[in-house]
């Protein structure tokens, strides 16, 4: 037999051993990518009227705070493919008595957050602290 080449059995078997080598490590890959994958979900929002109808805070001004504080939430105009709902409400009752009122609901309409804060910007962090730790 020509010992240059090696036989099937052999070639098999070698093969087999890098298998058992890779296998553990393909399959951490793929666990590992999966755990990121949902990590990096993007949750969308509708920002819902006030209910009194005049004092509700701009898609624009929420979604400039959204963008630096949480890039993985963003405003939708689809209420049907929202996975929140946000009422955000500026009573103008002035700094010092907290005028922004924002309440969360999730999709079924449950309320699920609330906070009142001084600044929008705050708000719009305090909805993102509660996204982050209560992904669905």
């Amino acid at each position: 037999m020509d010992t240059s080449t090696p036989d099937f059995q052999s070639l098999a078997a070698r093969i087999g051993r890098g298998m058992r080598r890779i296998l553990p490590a393909a399959l951490l890959f793929l666990v590992f990518t999966g755990v990121c994958g949902a990590q990096d979900r993007t949750f969308k929002i509708f920002l819902t009227a006030d209910p009194a109808g005049q004092y509700g805070v701009s898609s624009s001004e929420v979604g400039k705070s959204l963008d630096s504080h949480c890039p993985n939430v963003v405003i939708t105009a689809n209420r049907d493919k929202a996975d929140y709902l946000l009422e955000a409400v500026d009573t103008g009752a002035g700094k010092l008595r907290k005028p922004y009122k924002v309440t969360l609901f999730n999709h079924d309409g449950d309320r699920v957050f609330s906070t009142e804060t001084a600044a929008l910007a705050n708000a719009v962090k305090d909805v993102c602290t509660f996204i982050q730790k209560h992904k669905q």
